[in-house]
């Protein structure tokens, strides 16, 4: 029943694509995402029995990688397994650990069904479940966007987690929120840069302080390429980072970190709503992309 909605998707070949069209493909477990026909990310929200929707292989748009390649490969680091692509996710929600893929999310279904077009869509329902695998502590419902920009492909994703049990506890924990895993060339120990909009450098600086956006970039193929992952002052509260030389990005809104006061209870049927936007970015050289601009044009293009 989980693809039941799915099944309505066509398959769209290039050539009857308009220009900077985004169109989906069915997958079993969720749908390939094409730029002008040519894959660029992979949507998956059934991959094993923990579950957890996520956005894997992530490419630019002259078809640079610059996530981490999932399944990982022989020559890839073999840390933290979880860190699939783009993922939204919770360290502790009543105790579970969500982040780690130790408390189990399943995918219910697609309340709005992957829609293509130059602004193409889809929103999900899914649940975080107890440790007894049936009962419901809270809904996510999100609804990602995917379109070319002139900064580069804008991923957005908008998420309204809602409690469904007498009372839903979102601890203050470094992990949570939504998340980014660079691909292991485009990461600082590996040479490349992480910065965000008040001028600081790499996890040591950045670690811990709240932003508006961090971009993480380097070198690669002969092109200054990389992520940069927007806040949104919509959200319920701001943002604090878990940023980390590894390769890591992580934008949550239950900080300061690892600070029990900041945790938050929903009783059930009470919500919060955050906002993020992810832009993919290739350039000729560092100094052709402006974070700080494509943040802004990210924030021009939201719902007011």
């Amino acid at each position: 029943m989980i693809y039941r909605s799915l099944l309505i998707l066509c398959v769209i070949t290039a050539s009857s694509l308009n220009a900077d069209e985004v169109s989906f493909t069915a997958t079993d477990g969720g749908a390939t995402i094409h730029l002008d026909g040519k894959q660029f990310a992979t949507f998956v929200h059934t991959e094993s029995p923990v579950g957890r929707p996520y956005i894997s292989n992530l490419f630019t748009t002259d078809h640079i990688k610059v996530t981490r390649n999932h399944p990982t490969t022989k020559d890839d680091p073999d840390d933290h397994p979880h860190h699939q692509g783009i993922f939204f996710t919770w360290g502790q929600l009543n105790g579970l650990d969500y982040w780690h893929m130790r408390g189990r999310t399943v995918h219910d279904r697609f309340l709005k069904n992957p829609t293509n077009g130059k602004i193409a869509y889809f929103s999900t329902r899914s649940y975080y479940l107890a440790d007894d695998n049936k009962s419901r502590i809270a809904r996510e419902d999100a609804t990602y966007t995917f379109r070319k920009t002139p900064f580069g492909i804008l991923v957005t994703l908008q998420a309204t987690v809602t409690g469904e049990s007498a009372a839903a506890t979102f601890g203050s924990k470094e992990e949570g929120g939504l998340a980014v895993r660079m691909s292991k060339d485009l990461t600082v120990d590996a040479g490349a840069s992480m910065t965000d909009d008040e001028g600081r450098n790499g996890g040591g600086e950045i670690w811990g302080k709240d932003s508006k956006w961090v971009d993480y970039a380097g070198e690669k193929q002969d092109r200054w390429v990389g992520v940069t992952l927007f806040t949104n002052p919509a959200s319920f509260r701001k943002c604090w980072w878990h940023a980390r030389d590894y390769g890591l990005l992580a934008a949550n809104p239950l900080g300061p970190l690892n600070d029990p006061k900041q945790s938050v209870v929903l009783k059930k049927g009470e919500s919060f709503t955050v906002h993020y936007g992810v832009m993919i970015h290739s350039n000729s050289d560092q100094a052709e992309y402006s974070p700080a601009k494509a943040y802004k044009y990210y924030l021009s293009q939201m719902p007011k």
